[in-house]
């Protein structure tokens, strides 16, 4: 085997705007490019970069089929490799929050999971097509990242159509929330269950984004799990770190990323919090970066006072970013659904966070893995509970303890450069599949 081996992705894209997308780009950083290539449906190949990766095998109207009547008012996309030399592709910016899309997504989906029909809507086969670009490329490891029911089984058809060295990495506890309302909700929760252990009972490696994660899945599955998390260059990072003890008359804090599942309902809050507060001689303020400003929840925030949403800006300005900040926020849902979604999770972002030498708050239930590791390591300041109070307290404490905020972001570096320094976390992820033994 070629020291570099042909890896195959199914699941999300590369690119620098989404959290898995960033994880990927930074993991894999160095592949050579003709020996890597991604395949996935099209309204997942929506945001991708070509830096890494410029293979992309689009599971379209030929593999990705809607059953009657949903296939009427479903795009089609077109098979194959995508193209980007033509007019055919062009990487489309954030999906709008338009008045079609609430329908779909806040009332025709959820009503269409209660009745029960929702996880067999589509399915994705394995097509001649599909085959015969497979024998071109001939891949030698699967990596594959799974969040439904239809990615479950396509994933099943691909290991035993290839047969080769597989890989599955999961980011976030989706097999937890995947089946939580409905009448038959405890039909597909045990069905979907049972073919996700199907599908890791084909798995050669296993790995999870945090020790939390691989702990609870050792005991759930009996597998036993690696974490890796998003590795971060730390050179960036090192020319604009700021002491945390240089505050001015505004109290600046910053939150970049997706506004959405998991975290929509605690940005709300807090920013909600944050519209009302002024602290002795201090006037608070917050800025939101994300490529989620057209949805709902994105634009009742930017009504807020002394609160601005912006678009995502290039992922390589972060390091920049970071350092004109007093506090950068990390938040998770207190609701059932974002808990358990997100508890075993730690935010793409927190590496990154963390390096830059900018004091971290936590606002996330105390259960979830990034308030445990933060508590725990003392490298972040903590709110526990959904409460406008609490978050006041906590920016009162903040500004007033220079002290806190220098042990906070101090031991927020030094962890960073420990765990998650890129030279050692990629070579140790690009190792594992290097070795990986041949079926």
């Amino acid at each position: 085997m070629n020291k570099y081996p042909k890896i195959l992705i199914f699941g999300p894209p590369f690119n620098n705007f989404t959290g898995g997308g960033i994880t990927l780009s930074n993991l894999f950083k160095g592949w050579p490019k003709d020996r890597i290539a991604v395949t996935s449906t099209g309204h997942v190949l929506q945001l991708l970069s070509t830096d890494i990766c410029d293979t992309y095998y689009r599971l379209g109207k030929v593999e990705h089929r809607w059953i009657f009547p949903f296939n009427l008012v479903q795009r089609p996309y077109p098979s194959g490799l995508i193209s980007f030399n033509k007019q055919e592709y062009q990487s489309q910016g954030p999906i709008k929050d338009t008045i079609r899309r609430f329908l779909v997504d806040k009332l025709f989906y959820p009503f269409i999971q209660w009745l029960g029909f929702f996880h067999s809507l589509s399915k994705i086969t394995v097509s001649q097509q599909f085959k015969d670009w497979l024998a071109l490329f001939q891949p030698e490891i699967l990596y594959i990242q799974v969040t439904s029911r239809e990615d479950v089984l396509f994933s099943i058809q691909l290991c035993d159509f290839l047969n080769i060295p597989t890989v599955i990495h999961n980011m976030d506890d989706w097999p937890s929330t995947i089946s939580r309302k409905g009448l038959f909700k405890r039909y597909w929760r045990t069905k979907i269950d049972k073919e996700f252990k199907q599908l890791l009972n084909r798995i050669d490696l296993f790995l999870s984004v945090s020790d939390a994660m691989t702990s609870e899945y050792l005991k759930r599955y009996n597998k036993v799990f690696k974490a890796f998390h998003n590795p971060i260059d730390i050179s960036k990072y090192n020319q604009f770190k700021k002491r945390p003890s240089e505050l001015v008359k505004t109290f600046r804090i910053l939150y970049v990323g997706r506004v959405g599942l998991a975290n929509e309902h605690s940005i709300y809050t807090f920013a909600s919090a944050i519209s009302q507060l002024k602290i002795d001689q201090f006037k608070i303020e917050m800025d939101i970066f994300t490529y989620n400003t057209d949805t709902r929840t994105s634009k009742k925030i930017g009504n807020l006072n002394n609160v601005r949403i912006s678009p995502s800006i290039e992922h390589d300005m972060i390091p920049s970013l970071l350092a004109e900040y007093d506090l950068l926020l990390l938040p998770l849902d207190f609701t059932e659904a974002g808990f358990k979604y997100a508890q075993y999770s730690l935010p793409t972002k927190a590496s990154e966070y963390m390096i830059s030498g900018t004091p971290i708050l936590v606002f996330a239930p105390k259960e979830t893995a990034i308030s445990k590791f933060c508590s725990d390591n003392e490298c972040g300041y903590c709110v526990v509970e959904q409460s406008k109070k609490k978050i006041k307290e906590a920016i009162q404490f903040l500004i007033n303890n220079e002290d806190c905020r220098i042990k906070i972001s101090q031991n927020a570096v030094r962890l960073a450069k420990d765990l998650f320094d890129e030279d050692k976390v990629r070579n140790r992820f690009q190792q594992l599949l290097m070795n990986m033994p041949k079926h």
